[in-house]
């Protein structure tokens, strides 16, 4: 039976440093530039069959992973929150450890069968689709910040709103602001012309939104999501984009084997303390799967308790025995799990 050949790789945006050996073989390893000739180079000196890597995964994605599986190499990325490390492992901290560290803990896997937490790499696709609908919600949180800046600069110089203007970011309170940013004699010209770049910017991000859900729309049409997300949106206050952004950072949803599984994913489970005298203490929710989905469930649990009469009692009576931020987790989590069992069954 022929060995495995064991790699490590600690991957940078200019360099790759690759540690690399058999069982009961010395290990050896090599930095390299991160340039398609190099990674080809050190493909060919390790050879196409029975070469298993593992990497970290990193804001320089998923191309690695794709690349060493065309050219014959199995590869597992891991997550590195998941990855236990000592206190001198963080103080002495250089790519060759890791890379030797990552070497060492695949070898444990494939020979002994050790534990490994590799993240699910999902398809092209699924990536692309990722980056609209991130954009999305990033120029939403720009837009809260521009509002929130102006907000301040109003209140700094003694500004206040018109009583008759009892909703914000209507039409009409947009142009009122922008009125002050023109004509507002008690401010400064200093101040009117900072104004005025916040009240361009904020009809930036708006113009862009609009655009951006125009496209998210179109995306929505498309075979992969449609049937999914149109029975999510059958659910009071689950939006095109709470839908669509569920279904591209999920991928796959039917990867969850139960509800708890995905709870779990979603970082909406508790973390459990146990230990000595201290049976089964829970404290806060775990917060390691996408933050992008907690956000958008808060908002949608939100619009739901107000939307839905059934789901209101069940929030009033847990937040009376728990309070109101463990209720709202719960309505989360169980929204959530509500929105997986319809994508689906689609």
């Amino acid at each position: 039976m022929e060995q495995v050949t064991y790699v490590g790789l600690d991957v940078h945006q200019n360099s790759i440093t690759a540690v690399w050996g058999r069982k009961q073989e010395p290990t050896r390893w090599r930095r390299i530039q991160n340039t398609e000739e190099e990674r080809k180079r050190l493909v060919q000196d390790l050879g196409t069959g029975g070469v298993w890597a593992v990497y970290e995964a990193s804001g320089c994605g998923f191309g690695l992973h794709d690349e060493l599986r065309e050219q014959g190499w199995k590869v597992s990325v891991v997550a590195p929150t998941h990855l236990a490390r000592s206190m001198k492992e963080q103080k002495t901290k250089t790519d060759l450890r890791d890379a030797t560290k990552l070497q060492g803990l695949l070898m444990s896997h494939g020979e002994l069968q050790t534990p490994l937490t590799t993240v699910w790499v999902p398809p092209v696709k699924i990536r692309e689709d990722r980056e609209l609908v991130r954009r999305r919600l990033k120029v939403a949180e720009n837009l809260s910040r521009v509002k929130t800046g102006i907000g301040s600069l109003l209140r700094m110089h003694g500004i206040q709103k018109p009583e008759d203007l009892k909703t914000a970011w209507t039409q009409k309170h947009v142009a009122w602001v922008k009125g002050l940013s023109q004509h507002a004699e008690e401010l400064a010209w200093t101040v009117r012309t900072a104004l005025a770049s916040q009240v361009r910017e904020l009809e930036f991000y708006r113009g862009e939104i609009d655009e951006l859900d125009a496209q998210i729309e179109k995306l929505q049409q498309e075979e992969g999501y449609a049937t999914a997300a149109g029975k999510m949106r059958e659910i009071p206050g689950v939006g095109r984009l709470t839908a669509m952004t569920f279904l591209v950072e999920l991928g796959d949803v039917k990867r969850f084997k139960n509800r708890r599984q995905l709870a779990s994913y979603l970082g909406l489970t508790p973390n459990c303390y146990e230990s000595g005298e201290a049976s089964d203490r829970k404290g806060h929710i775990s917060r390691m799967g996408p933050a992008r989905i907690r956000k958008v469930l808060n908002q949608a649990a939100l619009c739901l308790l107000r939307l839905d009469p059934t789901w209101k009692p069940w929030y009033d009576q847990l937040s009376r025995r728990r309070g109101t931020k463990r209720a709202i987790v719960a309505t989360m989590r169980r929204l959530g799990i509500a929105m997986w069992q319809k994508a689906r069954t689609a």
